[in-house]
Parts: structure tokens; C-alpha cells; sequence
């Protein structure tokens, strides 16, 4: 205290303190009670921009990490990341697109994926590695077909119809095609089917058949490898695989040849029949006219009369 602190009659004078003392951490102005975050040097000094501008750089550092994980530190942990990349693809991965994801080098990820071919071809499960497309992946084993086929009739998923079976069965093993030489080996229209082959991306434009004006060509898809399962279009079955044998050939040549034949034989016998009946009919009648014109010495001939 001082003199300035007492009044004329010596009373001390009643001080207000401009920044009255306390003994904790003020609160900041409009925050709820107990909030400390000012205290813990979350607000700091800093401006709403600075914050955000902080924040930033939190989320930025943690892309930062997935962009640039930690290296793996053996062979295993290598395998580990092709086979869990192989799980979650929907399709299946080339070479050099697990290389750009990885950073590994391609020789080092062809051995890994013989690895996992091998690895799970011998361990008789559900499951194998093949390389379909250009690519790898997870399938399920060919024994196991009859009932994943069950299981997807279940399921509300649009099939081919035989009409688009047939078009993309011509267009497969005739490729480059016309959507003429379809329709030709069909037989009807197949307009409307080669624009739902090529709405599923199973079919494409490949190129035209010469200059401006000819028609254009139609090839398949990776997509259709890889729904059929092939690695290239010589993995194709061969067409001989599909053919009669000697006995449905022998009998479809009876039913469309031999059969015709005959039908046309018998047709032509009618017919000649019914011509001569109708010649046999008509002669007659001429005789009748004629008045025994087979007979000269018959009442009906005038020189018989004179005689």
C-alpha cells in the first residue's frame, strides 16, 4: 500500500484491479466449464486458418503414410501383400499393374505368383491361382462348378440368352467378323444381340473390313477371357470337340438329304400319274366326236354308205 491509498479522513480507498489475480488457468471466453483445452495449448495463440491449416497437415501426413508404406522386410511379407492384392481385386492383375502398386520388381513378383499357383494347387482346397487375361487371381476349382452354378441361378443376375450364346460363339472363333457374316451364319438379324454383347463389354469394334464404307469388324473383349476363364482366344476349345460323330451325321443326312429325295420322288410319280389320266381322258373324248373314226367300215363312214 502507499499514501495514494488512503482517502483525506485516512480510510483506505476501495481498489477495482483491472486483471484481477487467480490462482489457476483462465478459462477461454465462450467455452464450457471445465475446458482446458486452452491450457493444454490446443487453441494456443493460433487463428481459425492456422488450425485448419494444421489440421491439414495431420490428415496429409497420414495419406502420406499409405502412399508410402514400409517396405517389407522378407520374402514372406512380400508374398503376403500379392496374395492379399489378388484376394480384394474384382479382376484379375497383370504383372505390371501389381509392380505400380507394389514397387516390387516384376521378376520378383512372377516368382512369388508361381509360388502361389503352386502353393495352392497342392494344397487340394477350394481355391487356385491362373493366370486368365493377361492377369492373375483367385478362382474356385472346377469340381465345385455344378454348385456354384446353383448358387448364381439363386441370385438376380442376368444371363446370356442362347440368341447372344450363339452371336458371341460366331464372333469368338470367327473374329475379325461383320455383324453380316453373323447374320448370314444365323440366319436372321442379330443387330440387337451384338449391341447387348457389346453393352457387357464382351464384344467391340476391332477395325473395318477395308476402305471408308466397308463394313465394320467386331473382336471379343479381355472381358470375355476372363468371364470364360481363358488366357487367350487359342485356349478356345476346338471345334472338332463340338462335332456329330459318324452316326448323328449319318442320320442328319437321311433327314435332310435321302429323305428329301425320296419325297421328291414320290412327288414326281404323283405327278406323272395325274398327267397321263388326264391325256387317257382326253383321247377318248376325241374318238367319241369323231364318230368311230376306229372303225372305217363303220355306220359313221360315208364312203362305206355310197358303196
Amino acid at each position: 500500500m502507499s499514501h495514494d491509498d488512503f482517502d483525506e479522513n485516512g480510510e483506505l480507498t476501495e481498489q477495482v484491479d483491472d486483471a484481477p489475480e487467480t490462482d489457476g488457468p483462465q478459462e477461454a471466453e465462450g467455452s464450457p466449464e471445465g475446458d482446458t483445452r486452452q491450457a493444454d495449448g490446443f487453441w494456443d495463440d493460433s487463428s481459425p486458418e492456422e488450425e485448419v491449416a494444421r489440421m491439414s497437415g495431420i490428415v496429409e501426413a497420414a495419406f502420406e503414410a499409405y502412399r508410402d508404406p514400409p517396405p517389407p522386410e522378407n520374402e514372406q511379407d512380400k508374398t503376403s501383400i500379392i496374395e492379399s492384392l489378388l484376394f480384394v481385386s474384382p479382376e484379375p492383375l497383370s504383372l505390371g499393374m501389381l509392380s505400380e502398386t507394389t514397387g516390387f520388381d516384376q521378376g520378383a513378383i512372377r516368382e512369388i505368383l508361381n509360388r502361389l499357383v503352386e502353393t495352392y494347387r497342392n494344397r487340394d482346397g477350394g481355391l487356385i491361382v491362373r493366370e486368365v487375361a493377361a492377369g492373375f487371381g483367385f478362382y474356385a476349382k472346377p469340381e465345385a462348378a455344378p454348385y456354384i452354378s446353383r448358387l448364381i441361378r439363386t441370385q438376380v443376375n442376368p444371363r446370356l440368352t442362347r440368341a447372344a450364346l450363339e452371336t458371341l460363339a460366331i464372333v469368338a472363333y470367327l473374329q475379325p467378323v461383320s455383324r453380316g457374316v453373323v447374320a448370314e451364319i444365323r440366319g436372321v438379324q442379330s443387330e440387337g444381340v451384338m449391341k447387348t454383347l457389346e453393352d457387357r463389354v464382351l464384344v467391340h469394334e476391332v477395325g473395318r473390313g477395308g476402305p471408308p464404307g466397308y463394313p465394320m469388324l467386331y473382336g471379343t473383349t479381355s472381358r470375355f477371357m476372363e468371364r470364360f476363364g481363358l488366357k487367350s482366344i487359342d485356349d478356345l476349345p476346338d471345334l472338332e470337340e463340338f462335332a456329330p460323330d459318324d452316326a448323328t451325321i449319318d442320320k442328319i443326312k437321311r433327314s435332310l438329304s435321302w429323305e428329301l429325295m425320296e419325297e421328291e420322288a414320290v412327288a414326281d410319280r404323283g405327278s406323272r400319274t395325274r398327267e397321263d389320266t388326264e391325256d387317257n381322258s382326253s383321247g377318248g373324248d376325241c374318238l367319241a366326236e369323231g364318230g368311230g373314226g376306229s372303225d372305217p367300215a363303220g355306220e359313221g363312214d360315208p364312203e362305206r354308205g355310197d358303196g
